[in-house]
């Protein structure tokens, strides 16, 4: 595929588009050329395409004055894809619930027009003729942004989350990206790391207090942290409650993830340490779909982890699921959601399946789900969810997923997790330990990433390096801080 721009530059948005219409083994010259004159914007598409050409000439009144730039950007870059979208249309048609909206934060849009001083039904009339997007995704932006606003405003002042990456799977899944390694593989190396980790703890107070900041959330992601045992995890906890003051805790996640990992003992063991709210992930009920995948748990073994959790006292679980899994159809999934609300978690979180490079399974399969069923899929958890009185909390859309659609986590009131607004929306610092952690440093609009190794083989070996980069925070923190104020 070959993209020729001029005027204007936006060629992840144009390949992203793209992509949706044409495979990659397809042949197609795209031509946009973008220009604004007199606030009207004007781009013409033209598209090659066996032998034929297809053209889209957009036209859009739009005056910049007094807009911010993020805003004309986003405005410029809908322009064109809308012009290719209408172009590609001719050729084949796509379901596209989110028209031509870009970027992985839908909702952020909304709070970006709130910034600007767009009223509601202004931001309505946004969405419907600039983006075209349907009156279904309109009104779950909106409701996310909302959601998001109130968890954010509640941020306390010089507060900090610490994320805790353990890069262990026992198995690892055909659909995976995540930093994680197969135990059957990297299990000799368990102890090493965790004694490593609570090194980096020490670390990570110690840099907390230099920052004048106190821990607000922390979450313990993966991988699988569950793979570590009933002890490995009870040392985790206690370093913690060593260092932090767990009073200024709000929020406690561990994602015990896969029910293949979970026992009474681990589960015992994360109650004491502090931990309020647990992941129990079935991703499917249909058993037939977990061994596809790679899952050594059956449906059974879902319902009996979230029996023991809530014996061990947990109020506030989450439990994720994926539609679009491969082999599934609409039905398939409607019959695992709703044996998922039937358990009644306080948080479900649903994922559109999509296929990353990282991945066994984009070497197995070539399309995902129709977007349509997808959307289908989606929309009966809309339905659902607002049955069972839980809101649409925080959002995000992934590149290579099915009609560009998005994963959402639906909570009751009271439940939702302040971390992943926070992760998504990067309103707070976030310091991260372990495995393939990723650390931001938030100061108003700007943030710095310093990342940890993925590998544990790696992270043990230059463990050095690792505490170094936690000294890197300070300096950069210093630096964020001295430009804010000049």
């Amino acid at each position: 595929m070959n993209i020729v721009q001029s005027g204007y530059e936006c060629d992840y948005e144009l390949r992203l588009f793209a992509g949706l219409f044409f495979d990659k083994n397809e042949e197609c010259e795209i031509k946009s050329d973008f220009s604004y004159k007199e606030n009207r914007i004007n781009v013409y598409t033209e598209i090659n395409y066996n032998g034929k050409t297809y053209s889209e000439d957009y036209y859009f009144d739009f005056d910049i004055k007094d807009k911010s730039q993020r805003l004309i950007k986003k405005i410029f870059t809908s322009a064109c894809t809308k012009s290719l979208c209408h172009a590609a249309m001719k050729i084949r048609k796509i379901n596209l619930p989110w028209g031509v909206m870009c970027g992985i934060r839908p909702a952020k849009n909304v709070r970006l027009l709130l910034e600007e001083g767009y009223s509601d039904s202004e931001i309505e009339e946004i969405f419907k003729k600039i983006y075209e997007v349907s009156s279904e995704k309109i009104k779950l932006a909106h409701t996310v942004a909302k959601n998001e606003e109130k968890l954010l405003n509640e941020i306390g002042k010089n507060s900090v989350s610490i994320y805790i990456g353990i890069p262990f799977c026992p198995t690892r899944c055909m659909y995976c990206s995540f930093v994680s390694t197969d135990i059957r593989v990297s299990g000799k190396y368990m102890d090493e790391f965790v004694e490593k980790l609570l090194l980096e703890i020490d670390k990570t107070a110690q840099v907390t207090e230099k920052l004048g900041a106190y821990a607000e959330n922390i979450y313990i992601g993966g991988g699988t942290p569950t793979t570590l045992s009933a002890q490995q995890l009870t040392m985790i906890f206690e370093r913690l409650k060593k260092h932090f003051d767990f009073s200024k805790i709000k929020e406690f996640t561990l994602e015990a993830g896969r029910p293949d990992t979970i026992t009474e003992e681990k589960l015992i063991a994360a109650k004491n340490g502090g931990v309020n709210r647990i992941s129990i992930n079935p991703q499917t009920m249909n058993e037939e779909t977990l061994k596809r995948v790679g899952r050594t748990h059956t449906p059974q073994m879902v319902k009996n982890s979230f029996d023991m959790a809530r014996k061990a006292g947990f109020d506030n679980i989450n439990m994720d699921l994926i539609a679009g899994l491969p082999g599934e159809n609409v039905e398939m999934f409607k019959k695992s959601l709703d044996e998922v609300i039937e358990l009644d978690p306080e948080n479900i979180t649903v994922h559109s399946m999509c296929i990353k490079r990282a991945a066994d399974l984009k070497r197995n399969i070539d399309r995902l789900t129709d977007s349509e069923m997808m959307n289908e899929m989606l929309s009966y958890t809309q339905k659902r969810m607002k049955e069972t009185k839980r809101e649409p909390y925080y959002m995000y859309r992934q590149k290579n997923s099915s009609g560009n659609l998005e994963n959402v986590g639906y909570a009751k009131e009271g439940c939702m997790s302040t971390y992943n607004v926070n992760i998504m929306e990067e309103k707070q610092t976030i310091i991260a330990l372990g495995g393939g952690g990723s650390t931001k440093l938030v100061y108003g609009d700007r943030i710095e990433r310093i990342f940890n190794f993925k590998d544990p083989i790696e992270y043990i070996r230059r463990f050095d390096e690792i505490l170094e980069r936690k000294d890197e925070i300070l300096l950069k923190a210093g630096e964020m801080n001295d430009r804010k104020n000049t």
